[in-house]
């Protein structure tokens, strides 16, 4: 029993990672209609400017402050350069193909994502190393059930808090309502005066905050991360998006979650299941876009003639 619990808590725990990711997509999409593929790429980059950060505090007097002003320090500090990436991604790689095809938009974003992997792989410090993540949470758990640890916990509470915040903002700020409005029908919402440009651009510097919590998450659920890591965490944020229904942010909470319990239940159950388990993860993503190619709670289009 303890077993399945166990396997339970790490299910969530690496939904809550893949569900940040799949929002950071479904945000970008939902107000461009453009996939930004390197959104795994800015969530890692966050995670190791986090890294940075705190080799730089552990040097000085600031490592003596109390664990929850470091940690709000570092998540700053990640989230503000995050943000400026965010910001830079839509101006540099997005914004000038605006009027081209879809697939420009698209592939410069992939180009981008690999200069932010090859960049932290050159300038951090043994950047091309796996890196051990910070243990900014106390070791402990509540009961002696290591399930319920102070990492898993913080983990969760804080995808929880996020989601919170998110939906929050969306439903009862005129930003997260045009934010709403411009998913919906971009051509109505630029009609009932919303600016457009402004939304678009706050968007990307909210995906690239929410990313950067993402990345943190990310390091402290994984222990240990690589400057490539944020390719396989775009694929599967991606992928989330996309079962889930790629404009909903709740299909992206369904999607990342929905991953995250494959991957840990067939490592689990079937033997060298960690080996395939992605494999079959990704299986049924393909059926998923075979069968309901909307998500699971995405909206059907239908073209009008």
């Amino acid at each position: 029993m303890s077993e399945f619990l166990s396997q339970i808590v790490n299910a969530l725990l690496l939904g809550c990672t893949y569900t940040l990711v799949a929002i950071g997509f479904s945000l970008f999409f939902g107000v461009l209609d453009v996939v930004v593929f390197c959104s795994g790429d800015i969530a890692i980059f966050g995670a190791f400017a986090l890294m940075g950060a705190y080799m730089i505090i552990a040097t000085t007097g600031l490592i003596n402050l109390p664990l929850v002003v470091i940690i709000l320090l570092l998540l700053v500090i990640s989230c503000v350069l995050c943000a400026i990436l965010g910001l830079l991604t839509y101006l540099f790689s997005i914004k000038p193909f605006e009027d081209a095809p879809p697939l420009m938009p698209l592939l410069s974003t992939i180009a981008l994502g690999i200069v932010i992997r090859e960049g932290v792989g050159l300038f951090f410090p043994k950047g091309r190393n796996p890196q051990p993540f910070p243990e900014l949470i106390p070791l402990g758990s509540i009961g002696g059930n290591a399930a319920f640890s102070f990492r898993n916990i913080f983990i969760l509470a804080v995808t929880v808090v996020i989601l919170i915040f998110l939906f929050t903002f969306l439903k009862k700020t005129k930003m997260g309502i045009s934010m709403q409005a411009i998913a919906q029908n971009r051509e109505l919402a630029y009609m009932t005066g919303i600016n457009l440009r402004s939304t678009v651009t706050f968007t990307f510097v909210l995906g690239g905050i929410l990313l950067s919590i993402a990345g943190f998450l990310i390091g402290s659920y994984s222990g240990v991360l690589r400057f490539d890591a944020g390719s396989m965490y775009g694929i599967k944020g991606f992928s989330a998006a996309v079962v889930g229904g790629l404009r909903s942010i709740y299909g992206a909470i369904a999607g990342g979650m929905l991953l995250g319990f494959i991957e840990v239940f067939v490592s689990g159950w079937f033997p060298n299941g960690a080996s395939y388990a992605s494999a079959i993860a990704f299986v049924v993503v393909v059926i998923f876009m075979v069968v309901k190619p909307e998500g699971i709670l995405g909206e059907k289009t239908v073209e009008k003639v």
